[in-house]
């Protein structure tokens, strides 16, 4: 299959299982995740004694892009073996270097053959049925290797199934090799939807995005509990659908490329879908299907900008013209800052004077809501696709409050402390912090989903004057930050180290809210004096065909992909 590449999350967003998703966001565990996980051989047989083979890929092995016909986790430390028939077993074993049974081979792969004693059967057909799980730790009371009855066997707490084989039937004959593949189906712990290098840009936290008239490749992989992604015989069967076929439309896979799928535009200028992913085991027994979301988004996107001038809002294309909607944004009152939730379209407006969040479509009708308690002078807004949660900076509270779509405060374990007249606030999906931008105090804190700060490296953030918009690219994983005071731009890494760039970001004046376009690549910031400009990742001002029309003291800016 062409090379991979996560979506947003699930039913419980993608972060979630996410994470899913990812969404994406792996989720799965970081070990090994870019590695293809392998497959191994389990034959049984020989007589009137069972032999099994089981061959653990080496990670980093030249054979590690042989397929075999069973799904084998470089993880797997341990296997339990339960069989009934004529003979009844019941053993855990260590699929370790510490096992006698086991030996490294040429490949670096680790090869382990274990004898079990089976009556032959009595007739010509089958009499044993077994059932064989793999896990990512060995057993601690495993005295030669192994131990037995299994209910005995004892393994470190939060070991996992990496794969499994349920009610298999065997035949043992006397006399006979009686040599039986058994196939391994990986126990998926997460999912992964990944688009191919190449035209679709995203990922699963913050969306996809297909150029118009274009297609591209998704692929959707199970994850195992180390990170492992399960491809091959063994693997869970996957499927990817679309929310609206009249938007996007989404191919069937092949069989020889059960994971891969083509997504195309099926509208000339496709307004978004949601694409939903289901990964089901084959071969592991009450294993329940994942389930993972991603939005997906045409090639251009559609700016909103708040103005707090006049208390009104306006949409404009990519390029700065002037969009006609039919809804007219009603009561917003000295609106600053602005959100886009994905999963249901609608735009949040942090109302500063009002003391209220406004939520509207994309057309600018307005949506009924209830709650936003606990708002003192709100700012900015931002949206945790992980718990679906917004995020409010109150600037004259000098606080951070979280509610659901419709307004419920959420409780949280944590205090946001340290804020000081925050003003903007972003969310990083690589390490799921938000990060606000404190005008007052002239610096930028992180915390936690729940509130909690996090420690940033020593001198974080510097050359900060009046910081009072931030952002976050995907693209390098750096969050940008408009200098209200300073007239400036900068750019950090996630622990706050500033990144030399090429551009200056000139022709900035006042700059309030700043937001990334993920069909582009640029970032646009709303000044104050009226007008919006745009730049690329290293600050060059970019040549645009409109010219923000009828803006008034903008201030927020949210891009819709």
């Amino acid at each position: 299959m062409n090379a991979p590449s996560l979506p947003r999350t699930t039913v419980a967003r993608l972060t979630a299982m996410a994470c899913a998703l990812a969404l994406l966001a792996g989720c799965g565990g970081a070990q090994n995740a870019a590695l293809p996980p392998h497959a191994g051989s389990v034959p049984i047989g020989a007589r009137s004694a069972a032999h099994l083979t089981i061959t653990i890929p080496h990670a980093t092995s030249s054979s590690s892009t042989q397929r075999r016909p069973q799904y084998i986790s470089p993880a797997t430390q341990a296997l339990a073996v339960t069989i009934t028939g004529p003979t009844n077993v019941s053993e855990g074993i260590n699929l370790t270097t510490g096992n006698p049974s086991c030996t490294v081979n040429l490949y670096s792969n680790l090869v382990c053959t274990v004898s079990l004693a089976l009556a032959p059967c009595p007739g010509n057909t089958a009499c044993y049925t077994g059932t064989f799980t793999t896990y990512d730790q060995a057993y601690t009371n495993a005295s030669g290797g192994s131990c037995t009855p299994l209910s005995s066997c004892t393994q470190p707490a939060g070991t996992k199934a990496l794969s499994q084989a349920q009610s298999v039937s065997f035949l043992v004959a006397a006399g006979a090799a009686n040599n039986l593949p058994i196939t391994l189906g990986g126990v998926p712990a997460t999912v992964a939807v990944l688009s191919s290098a190449g035209t679709i840009s995203g990922n699963a936290l913050t969306g996809f995005v297909l150029p118009k008239a274009q297609s591209g490749k998704m692929s959707v992989l199970g994850v195992d509990a180390d990170g492992n992604y399960i491809l091959g015989p063994g693997a869970p069967t996957v499927s990817l659908t679309t929310s609206d076929a009249t938007q996007f439309t989404v191919s069937t896979p092949t069989a020889s490329a059960p994971n891969l799928f083509t997504i195309a535009n099926a509208s000339s200028n496709p307004a978004g879908a949601l694409l939903t992913v289901t990964v089901t085991p084959t071969t592991a027994s009450g294993a329940a299907p994942l389930t993972a979301a991603a939005d997906i988004f045409s090639g251009s996107a559609t700016l909103y900008v708040v103005n707090y001038g006049n208390s009104t809002m306006m949409a404009y294309d990519s390029q700065g013209t002037q969009q006609t909607l039919t809804g007219t944004f009603p009561n917003l009152i000295d609106p600053a800052g602005i959100a886009y939730d994905p999963a249901n379209g609608w735009l949040y407006v942090a109302n500063n004077a009002g003391n209220t969040v406004t939520a509207y479509n994309a057309q600018g009708t307005q949506q009924s809501l209830g709650g936003w308690s606990g708002l003192i002078g709100p700012y900015s807004i931002a949206y945790d696709p992980v718990n679906g949660w917004l995020y409010v900076a109150n600037y004259q509270g000098s606080t951070v409050t979280a509610y659901n779509a419709q307004g419920a405060q959420q409780s949280l374990t944590g205090t946001f402390p340290n804020l000081h007249g925050p003003q903007g606030i972003a969310y990083d999906p690589a390490n799921g912090w938000l990060y606000v931008a404190n005008y007052q105090g002239n610096t930028v804190t992180a915390y936690d989903a729940q509130g909690a700060q996090q420690t940033l490296a020593s001198g974080s953030f510097p050359s900060l004057n009046g910081p009072a918009g931030i952002a976050y690219d995907p693209a390098n994983g750096w969050l940008y930050v408009a200098n209200n005071a300073g007239s400036t731009v900068t750019a950090y890494n996630a622990q706050g180290t500033q990144q030399s760039l090429t551009g200056s970001f000139p022709n900035l004046i006042g700059p309030h809210g700043i937001a990334y376009d993920p069909a582009n690549g640029w970032l646009y910031v709303a000044n104050y004096n009226t007008t919006v400009t745009a730049y690329n990742a290293q600050g060059a001002q970019q040549t645009l065909t409109g010219t923000f029309p009828n803006l008034n003291g903008p201030q927020g800016i949210a891009v819709v992909p």
